[in-house]
């Protein structure tokens, strides 16, 4: 593994390379710092100029991007009170009193401080479990295979925003996504309505820049002419005494626990870590108080900040040894893996270990540039802040009309890209979680692959699904998830029933 990860280091340290990371970090931290961007859009709007690159220097910039949007969603959060991306969220809780006290810069350090070591953290974290999970994995015959990969779908449909039946809808739409033109084991066509046009399948690129660049501009495209307004225009980054952060321990080690741990669950990210380590500080805080919260204590920003950052090795790690990724951004690259000629997937790691240790030593590099990067230019995206948005969406839309055109060389891309953008924000605007559309696309032709194999070599009997420990453990879970995902449903709606009711009831008698 040490050998592995040097030459990765090795291969990501060469010029080019660190070029790439850097340029990639830098605009990762401008993108997060605007309200209505995000780390997805900013890959997707790249990810056509990927396609002519090398593999590892085309994920040096976009592993820049992923990082750096963590940390620079907390910059509009504490100066403006507007996360620049929904994981800062929690940020804006204590970093926006903090800033009304004048504590700006230093609420500003404690968010880089945090975003750093929980990146760090989080690194390590991916390192160690990553070889492991790969090891096992590589054992694992064609029926386990398939069933974790039905597994991961059922965990992003369950844990996705929305409602299970939601989710899983969107699981539905990606798997008919994929099953689009020939079959390549059967050379039969399916859904292609005898155009010629639909023989090779939809074109992922256009499906992917629709989904995550059109649809992302259409539903914010009342904020074109929003302006915003600072607390103060001049802020200079103070970067806290180690005195001052070591004693707060507890907030960076949860932070970073829950970071790790919650972004290696498919679906959930990063959105659903920094509340939960936030909660669990601010319940078990002595000094500060729980009541102090919410008040501009540092605890409540170094507490999600870490976890943020910590979410990106644990996100990387379904997602280079499952071929499951863990929010949308992984999603993304893991499409652009298949675009390169890679396999995601559990066999990555034994025929491209060089691309997972690349992607390692790239995350690394990116952490420790976005500290550089924070400290050293937090006034540029101060100035950024206040500029208006009139310009930006519709030069993404340029950007993101150029990549679906690129996809194919044709226009027809670019009518998939306006279609899945159109369907994406309509489904957004109702509460589907648009992530389980992709990863459906993304492991549909893999679990259909893997059924047909394991049926092909155990005669065509089912019962190859249940015939081991693992498989019935792994078809145990998807049933629980399933069972207890839709009795929840069932309870939130008979409970909602219960109340529209009662308030019927109280409002004809008045």
């Amino acid at each position: 593994m040490l050998d592995g990860l040097l030459q990765g280091f090795l291969e990501m340290g060469s010029l080019g390379n660190l070029t790439l990371i850097f340029l990639g970090t830098a605009l990762g931290l401008l993108v997060g710092a605007l309200p209505g961007l995000s780390s997805p859009m900013a890959i997707i709007v790249l990810l056509p100029i990927t396609f002519r690159m090398e593999t590892l220097p085309a994920f040096a910039l976009m592993i820049g991007i992923y990082v750096g949007t963590k940390l620079g969603g907390s910059f509009s959060a504490i100066l403006l009170r507007t996360p620049g991306t929904p994981a800062s969220a929690c940020t804006a809780l204590d970093g926006y009193p903090m800033a009304l006290r004048g504590e700006a810069g230093l609420a500003l350090g404690y968010a880089t401080m945090a975003s750093t070591i929980g990146g760090v953290l989080g690194w390590v974290g991916a390192v160690c479990a990553i070889p492991l999970l790969a090891s096992v994995a590589l054992h694992s015959a064609p029926a386990d295979i398939a069933l974790v990969g039905v597994a991961g779908l059922t965990m992003v449909a369950a844990f996705a925003r929305g409602s299970i039946v939601k989710g899983l809808s969107g699981v539905l739409i990606g798997l008919m996504i994929s099953s689009v033109g020939i079959d390549q084991q059967d050379a039969v066509m399916r859904y292609t309505f005898g155009l010629t046009i639909l023989e090779s399948g939809l074109p992922f690129e256009a499906v992917l820049v629709g989904i995550f660049g059109f649809a992302v501009v259409f539903s914010d495209i009342s904020m074109t002419a929003r302006g915003s307004e600072l607390l103060t225009k001049d802020v200079s980054l103070r970067v806290p005494r180690l005195k001052d952060l070591l004693p707060r321990w507890r907030a960076w080690s949860i932070g970073s626990a829950y970071g790790l741990g919650i972004g290696a669950i498919p679906g959930v990210g990063a959105d659903g870590s920094t509340w939960l380590s936030y909660a669990t500080v601010k319940n078990s805080s002595k000094n500060p108080p729980p009541e102090a919260f919410g008040n501009g204590v540092p605890e409540g920003i170094i507490t999600p900040e870490s976890s943020n950052n910590a979410t990106t090795g644990g996100a990387l790690v379904p997602m280079l040894t499952l071929g499951i990724p863990g929010d949308g951004s992984t999603a993304i690259m893991l499409g652009a893996m298949i675009m390169h000629g890679l396999t995601p997937g559990v066999g990555l790691m034994n025929d491209d270990p060089d691309i997972v240790y690349g992607l390692l030593a790239a995350l690394l590099i990116s952490t420790i540039f976005m500290f550089l990067i924070a400290m050293g230019a937090i006034r540029v995206f101060v100035r950024v802040l206040q500029r208006e948005r009139n310009v930006l969406f519709p030069f993404i839309l340029v950007l993101a009309t150029i990549g679906a055109f690129s996809a194919g060389n044709s226009t027809f891309p670019v009518y998939v890209a306006i279609g899945f953008g159109v369907m994406g924000f309509l489904l957004e605007s109702r509460g589907f979680p648009v992530v389980t559309i992709v990863l459906g696309a993304i492991l549909g032709p893999i679990i259909e692959y893997n059924v047909r194999l394991a049926l092909a070599l155990d005669g065509g009997e089912w019962s190859t699904f249940v015939s081991t420990w693992p498989r019935m453990a792994l078809v145990a879970f998807i049933a629980f998830l399933l069972f207890k995902e839709f009795r929840n449903a069932f309870r939130s709606n008979s409970s909602a029933r219960r109340t529209a009711t009662g308030a019927a009831k109280e409002s004809s008698a008045s």
